[in-house]
């Protein structure tokens, strides 16, 4: 194993064992995650959907707005690693919560996103979670635990969630004997 791949396993080993071992930082997190898998948002279609549908899944949910430039950057590189995660067990779930859901509609659409879009609007979760910005994302996992909370879309935030999940997916269990 490098050097390179050594340090960001031991920093996102951290990240888990902070969030299991508790403190304010777990405890917020475990707060998010409760309002997380009881909260129901809708799909394209108008259908009523939640997060408890994904509990068995490493889950990035990232809160965006059609109006924030940063998220509009954020959402193909996310779209991307969707598409690389999906049959890994890991998925991204774009939440938008813009005040009309046409609008993210629209920009889903015309990105040609194949990522999970959901509308939810500002006074859902986004209230109820308190987010002070967009993007903001958790990665929730396999056990429906938020382990990690990124604000904001610099290269290190989206590096430091990507690590995450992958090492989230490599230490999944491997069958009954593990």
């Amino acid at each position: 194993m490098s050097r390179r791949n050594l340090t960001t396993n031991l920093l996102v080993a951290a990240v888990i064992v902070a969030v299991t071992a508790g403190g304010a930082v777990a405890d917020e997190l475990a707060v998010a995650g409760s309002i997380l898998s009881d909260h129901q948002m809708e799909d394209v279609d108008g259908q009523a959907v939640s997060l408890e549908d994904y509990l068995g899944e490493v889950v990035v949910v990232n809160f965006w707005a059609s109006w924030c430039a940063p998220c509009l950057r954020e959402l193909p590189v996310l779209d991307r690693w969707d598409a690389d995660w999906r049959q890994m067990g890991a998925r991204v779930v774009a939440v938008s919560i813009d005040n009309k859901a046409r609008n993210a509609w629209a920009f889903a659409d015309k990105a040609e996103l194949g990522l999970t879009v959901w509308v939810d609007g500002p006074q859902g979760l986004a209230e109820k979670l308190d987010l002070k910005a967009v993007p903001t994302s958790y990665v929730i996992d396999r056990d429906g635990r938020v382990v990690l909370r990124i604000v904001g879309s610099s290269e290190q935030d989206l590096e430091k969630m990507h690590r995450t999940v992958q090492v989230l997916l490599a230490n999944q269990k491997k069958g009954p004997e593990a």
